[in-house]
Parts: C-alpha cells; structure tokens; sequence
C-alpha cells in the first residue's frame, strides 16, 4: 500500500481539465465530524462541450466488438457446466443453487463435487440463460455480450465520480470495452463470472464513493448490499473491503492522523463485516469449508516467489494487446536464486516507484485498484496448476484501473501546449490509434473462442513451447475424433516437457479412445517411470497414478490395479483417490475395505454430494448393516430427489 507523501501535505494529481489547486483538502463533506479531503474539480478548458448522449458510446462499441461472439459455439468447460448440466434446465431448481458448489451442481462426477468455488447467484444466471436459450449457443454469447455492455456503463459512472470529469471517464471506459484480455470473459460462455460480478461490485464502490463525499448512510448500506450480491457471483469481491480500506487510510482525508483514519476505516468496514459473515455462514454450509478452491497443490514459499513473476505477466497482458491465451504456462518459483524471480520483482518495484514518483493519487488509485482486484488470484496461485497461474478473465476488473490511467493520459497531453502547438488533435489521434488497435485484437480473439480446437490451437500458436498447450490440443483432437493428430501433438508436449505428465496422459487418453488399452497403459507407465517425484510434481503424478490403476483394472490386472490406485493415495489424500479405491474394492467384494475407504471419502466432500450416501447405502447393505444402509438411502434419495433410479432404491428401502 503506498504510503502518504510528506507530513500533511496533499499530493498534488493530473487533474483532467486544466490547472489544479495545489491545495487538496480545501473541499470538505461532513458526516458528523467527519472531514474528507477531495479533489477539487478544476474548469474545464474551453472545448467540445459534453453530451449526457456520448456515454453511451462506449457502450454502444462494447457491444458491436461483442457480436462477432454469436458465431461461436461452447468451449471448454461449457460441456460440463451448460450442455450437460441437468439441474440448471429447470427454473424451481434456483433454490439448490445457494446450497452447493458449481461443478458439484452441474455434476455427479466426484472430482467437480470436491471443488469448492461457491457461485449461487452464477448459477442462477445460467438457470435464467437455460430458460430463454435453451442449448442455443448463439443466445448465451448475446447475454454475455450485453451484460459486458452494461458493465462498459457502469466503468463509465464511476469513473465519473471519481475524476468528476466526463471526458477521461467516456474515454477509459471506451479503453475497457475493447480491451481484448476480455474476450475471455466475454466470448467464453463460461467466462461470464467477472462480468456478472461487476455488475454488482461496481455499484458497490461506486456507493461508496459517493457515501465519501457527502456522507450519506444510506449510501454506504447500498454499497454494502451490492458488495454481498457481488460475493455471492463471486468470492472475489472480497477485494472491496480492501480497496475501501486503501482509500480510508490514504486517498481520502491524508491531513488526519492515523489512528483516527483507521478507527473511521473500522467503522465503515464493521458494516462490510455483515455481509461477509452472512456469505461465509452460506458457504459453509453449502461446501463444508470456506477456502477458495481446492486443496494447494504446491508449496506455499513457491507460490509466495511466482507472485512477482504472474503480476507482472498481467501488466503486460494488459498494457500489450498481444499473447492472450486459454493457456499461459507459468513454472513456479522453486528458488530464491531464481533470475526469473529477482528479474520480475525489480521490474514491479520500478513500476511502483515510478508510479508514485509522479505524486498523483489518481495514478496511484490506478495502480492499487489493479493489485487489489488481482490480489484474491495472486493468494490463490499454489491452487492453481502451472497452465492455469495466469488467466486472461482475472483482468477484466483490474483492467479498470490501467484504462482510468491511459484515459488520464489522452487527457493529459490534450492539455499540453509544447513549442506553441496545442496538443490536442495529436492526444486524439493517439486515443483513436489505441482504440483501434485494442478493438481489432479483441475482435480476432472472440473468433478463438468458437470451438475447442480453435482455442487450444491458438494456445499453441501463443506459446509453442508449452507441453500443456500440445497436450489439450491433443485432448481435443481425439474428440474431434482426430486420433493421428491427437498423436502428433501428444508427442509433441512429451518432447516440450518431458517432466510434465499431459503429454503422457494425453497419449494415453488417445489409444485408449482408440481400443488400444496396453498401448494407454504403457504411456502411463513410460510417464511414472520418468518423471521424478518432488513437491512440484506429486500431485500430478497421484493423477497418473489414478488412471494407470483405472487402466489395469480394465485389463483385469487386479493387483497392478490396486498398487497403482494405492500409490496415487498416498501422494495425494484427496477425495477422488479413496472414492474410486472403495469402488474398486467394493466391485471386488472386499465390502470392509470398501466401507472404510468410503467413509474416509464422507469425511472429505459436500454433504449434499449424494453419490456418495448411494455408496455408502450399498456397500452397508452388502455387510447387512440395515440400519445405516437404510438412511444412507434414504439421505440419497433427498439429495436426489429427480435420480434415474429412484423407484429401485424405494424398493430396496421397503425390503429393508
């Protein structure tokens, strides 16, 4: 967090419009005894004269550079989370959703019920999508489209209210609507989550501001009901509370002391401190935890020394309109003596420094604005595998920050007269250059959103060196039905990283899909055998594991099958490891075994993940414990109330 410049004195902004008082503190709001130190809101120099009209101009281009987007079908997890989501098809399925996660809502596979993003209100927007849509590909692409158009309006309010000038609000805000790190967002059915977040988040901020400047109660209960309906779209609006800490303790009122500006912080965030423990009481109960996430995967030190290396990665996604992919292979950081790691933090301390070397708070808003909202995804990076440390729909609200900062700029050298020339044309030209520019890149980018193949392609196009970017590809094409060059690029990721396991796995998942299961089981053997188990890897290689085990089972290898489904336990205690063991046993009718490999998986998942009570029905059943398998199915059966075998666990619970 930047610190105050000098004792007392303000520091002096870019103000857009003309000259600015250096004196920052003479405009004040009460609230009690409550001082705020503003901006005040210099002349604008004569000019073109504002239209309320002209706002919805960015809108307007936010939408038409959004249209390309119902050309393209669903992609990646769309499969899993629209098409074949049988609980969003109905609309009396709206109250389930705020008791339980996504993937476990969408899926009765035991590796989406252990993943705990919990998203009610996401969910809700895709039972209304279903209801109007269907499984039209082309009116779920028209719904993102406009939400983000009506995100572009938002931008444009806010800004507003915090530079107070139109221009440099109309002008940022065109800036976001293009920006192409949003195709992802946009253009990815999926991707809608920060865009349907911000519908609500913005207006929360932009409440407070508003309650910061006059005072107003009402203003900051507004802000803090937005803020809950943001967190229940997403968990990280939790990046509110902070950003309102930062202007509490810094942006507004730096002429008070200390302790004062954060006993003030603290009241105003005890009334954010409702809202929060509403939704964390919800989240627990839905999920049985409140983490982000699943389980880390990697070491936390290792996480710790890659943050310098992903922010910077953002800042150059955002500030250069190039690289943008599905896929961005990032390694994490094992060594303190890592160049890549000293070489990144330098770069983020210069910018930083630079930043507020220029004394103004609107750029330093800019910047803490980009950090806080990537902060929950910076925290959350040891979760993450290495293909997923950095992802393009992470910036569509930190964005906000470097388009408020480009548009302070366009305003800045429109005001300038060097060599007696007034630079305003030349601050045009220069805004209608990026303009096109970010709109043309966004544009082609929603094209690479159409199909599965037509983003994993470009992944590879993007980086050609990555092994995951081959070996998704390979995935896709084996879908496609494409199995030589599902092949091809199989090999292709083992020869760009042959200590990583895709290519392995994908290869496999090729001959499998072929009928070729020795072949399958010897590119998962050729993958356990070479690649070395450390922290970094360990968990990928349970995964191998797992489905070396699958394979052998299939083969009727019984023993290889139980070593290897063993071994992937005990690299990685996590849910799917001991479910598929216990069925594994259970199929071979080591009904003790099963039981307690079931129990160990209850102890681990959502109570409301029902499979789970079916197991564990059977398997007491099986030992001629009726009592519990009785409640187990009975449980099952609430859970479930629509399952497909319904009728044959009533009658077993009538015989028992």
């Amino acid at each position: 967090m930047p610190k105050k410049h000098g004792s007392r004195r303000a520091v002096p902004a870019v103000r857009a419009g003309g000259p600015v008082s250096q004196d920052l503190e003479k405009r004040t709001a009460a609230y009690g005894a409550r001082t705020i130190a503003t901006d005040v809101r210099a002349k604008p120099e004569a000019g073109f004269r504002w239209h309320p009209l002209f706002a919805l101009a960015p809108v307007a281009l936010g939408l038409i550079t959004s249209l390309n987007t119902l050309g393209g079908g669903f992609a990646a997890d769309d499969s899993t989370q629209i098409l074949n989501n049988s609980l969003i098809k109905h609309l009396g399925n709206i109250p389930d959703a705020f008791f339980t996660s996504v993937w476990a809502f969408a899926s009765t596979d035991i590796v989406f019920a252990t993943d705990t993003y919990y998203r009610p209100l996401f969910n809700v927007l895709l039972m209304v999508n279903y209801a109007i849509f269907g499984s039209s590909a082309w009116g779920w692409h028209l719904a993102n489209a406009l939400i983000h158009s009506g995100v572009v309006y938002l931008v444009f309010l806010l800004l507003k209210e915090i530079t107070g000038d139109e221009w440099v609000a109309a002008i940022s805000a065109v800036l976001f609507a293009v920006h192409p790190a949003h195709s992802e967002s946009v253009a990815w059915v999926s991707g809608i989550t920060d865009p349907w977040m911000a519908v609500f988040a913005l207006p929360a901020v932009y409440c407070y501001w508003k309650y910061a400047r006059d005072g107003r109660k009402s203003l900051l209960l507004g802000s803090a009901g937005f803020y809950f309906l943001a967190l229940l779209v997403k968990e990280t609006a939790v990046a509110i509370p902070m950003l309102i800490l930062f202007c509490e303790t810094w942006y507004f009122g730096t002429s008070r002391p200390w302790a004062e500006r954060m006993r003030r912080a603290a009241r105003i965030l005890s009334v954010f401190a409702i809202p929060s423990a509403i939704y964390l009481v919800m989240r627990y109960h839905a999920l049985s935890g409140v983490l982000f996430g699943s389980v880390p995967l990697y070491p936390l030190a290792a996480a710790i020394k890659t943050v310098p290396v992903a922010l910077l990665k953002y800042v150059g996604l955002t500030v250069v309109p190039t690289g943008y992919s599905y896929l961005h292979y990032v390694a994490l950081v094992g060594s303190l003596g890592s160049i890549a790691f000293w070489a990144c933090l330098g770069a983020v301390v210069c910018i930083g420094a630079a930043i507020i070397l220029t004394r103004s708070r609107e750029l330093i808003l800019c910047a803490v604005w980009f950090v806080v909202w990537l902060a929950p995804a910076l925290a959350a990076i040891r979760r993450f595998d290495p293909e997923f440390v950095i992802q393009d729909r992470y910036l569509y609200l930190p964005s906000i920050g470097v388009s408020l900062a480009l548009g302070l700029g366009v305003r800045w050298l429109a005001t300038r007269k060097w060599g007696g020339i007034n630079w305003r044309v030349p601050a045009i030209a220069v805004f209608a250059a990026m303009t096109i520019v970010l709109a043309g890149v966004y544009v082609a980018q929603n094209r690479v959103w159409f199909t599965d193949l037509s983003l994993y392609q470009n992944s590879v196009e993007v980086d050609p060196r990555s092994p995951f970017g081959h070996a998704f590809l390979a995935d896709a094409y084996v879908n496609a039905g494409k199995p030589k060059e599902a092949e091809s690029e199989g090999h292709a990721a083992i020869e760009a990283g042959p200590a990583e396991p895709d290519g392995y796995l994908s290869l496999a998942y090729a001959a499998d899909s072929q009928g070729k299961l020795d072949q399958a089981i010897r590119h998962l053997e050729a993958g356990v055998e070479g690649i070395p188990e450390g922290p970094m890897t360990r968990y990928r290689l349970a995964t191998m594991y797992l489905n070396l085990g699958q394979l052998y089972k299939r083969n009727k290898d019984l023993n290889r099958a139980e070593q290897n489904m063993r071994r992937s336990l005990e690299l990685w205690q996590r849910p799917a490891g001991s479910y598929y063991l216990a069925e594994f046993y259970y199929d071979q009718s080591r009904y003790q075994e099963a039981r307690d490999m079931y129990e160990k998986t209850l102890g681990q998942v959502p109570a409301r993940f029902a499979p789970i009570h079916l197991k564990m029905g059977r398997v007491s059943d099986k030992l001629g414990d009726m009592v519990r398998a009785k409640a187990e199915y009975q449980l099952y059966l609430d859970l479930a109330p629509q399952a497909n075998n319904r009728q044959e666990i009533l009658r077993r619970i009538a015989e028992l």
